[in-house]
């Protein structure tokens, strides 16, 4: 479970996040939509410490250790070490000069294992996201782009996370890798019950994963609703304008919205 109270970020007195509030059960996802701007990337990045934050609360209770809770100002990283990042650009994200093998292989490098537990785990990683294994040996440049994401998959799986972070992980990817990938982070994730934190402009891929959505709009929460519930009964106007859009553009089935009481 992670929960998270009141966070606010500021930069050089330009508020970035206000009052953003939400909890992620253990093994679900949760997907945070909204137009660009609006803060979703910063939040990503306050909840990984790489962004100064204020909040009031930070409860992290990981499946493989103890509750650690934080009050105050967060000022670096503190105590999710059971967490990974997969970005959205995965020839970026990965190192040009290693193998995918040696890059997969970092992800664990607090276990300090021995080569052959190392080499052992990259394979086990591999299988986990659907490569096979010789692609070990080849760098990001020589497999496609929905491998790279795989392997990038795979380089945070290593860690054994308890919450994986993912920043617009399909957009770089055509529609039937897509896919594939998207198939390949469920089964991940029902093998292994890890929660996610998602990222994404795509309400079809977020209709289709999440448990729950969170909108952000300008900094703050537009919405923060069960999956079902949001694309049933939208709460705000611009909520139900984005469901609206996400339809006429193809990327959700047609369906019925249910105005709630004030939302007409």
């Amino acid at each position: 479970m992670l929960s998270i109270d009141h966070l606010n970020i500021s930069i050089s007195g330009k508020t970035i996040l206000e009052e953003v509030s939400f909890s992620i059960p253990e093994g679900t996802t949760l997907c945070i939509a909204g137009e660009s701007g609006s803060g979703k990337s910063s939040l990503l990045k306050a909840l990984n410490g790489l962004m100064q934050a204020r909040f009031e609360q930070l409860s992290f209770y990981p499946k493989t250790g103890p509750a650690i809770t934080h009050q105050g100002r967060w000022l670096g990283r503190p105590g999710l070490q059971q967490s990974r990042w997969v970005m959205q650009d995965p020839i970026a994200a990965l190192n040009p000069r290693l193998s995918l093998g040696a890059s997969i292989g970092e992800g664990a490098y607090s276990k300090r294992l021995s080569r052959s537990e190392r080499d052992k785990a990259i394979t086990e990683a591999l299988v986990d996201v659907d490569l096979p294994s010789a692609l070990a040996t080849r760098r990001p440049t020589e497999v496609s782009l929905g491998q790279a994401q795989r392997a990038c998959l795979a380089r945070a799986l290593i860690a054994q996370p308890d919450l994986i972070f993912f920043d617009e992980p399909l957009s770089a990817l055509d529609a039937i890798v897509q896919k594939q990938v998207a198939a390949t982070m469920k089964r991940v994730q029902a093998r292994h019950g890890n929660t996610f934190v998602i990222v994404t402009h795509d309400l079809g891929f977020a209709a289709a994963f999440a448990d729950q959505i969170l909108v952000l709009r300008n900094g703050r929460m537009e919405a923060y609703q069960s999956a079902k519930s949001f694309f049933e009964r939208p709460t705000s106007h611009y909520c139900r304008d984005l469901i609206e859009a996400a339809r006429d553009l193809g990327s959700l089935p047609q369906a019925p919205i249910i105005a709630n009481e004030g939302h007409p």
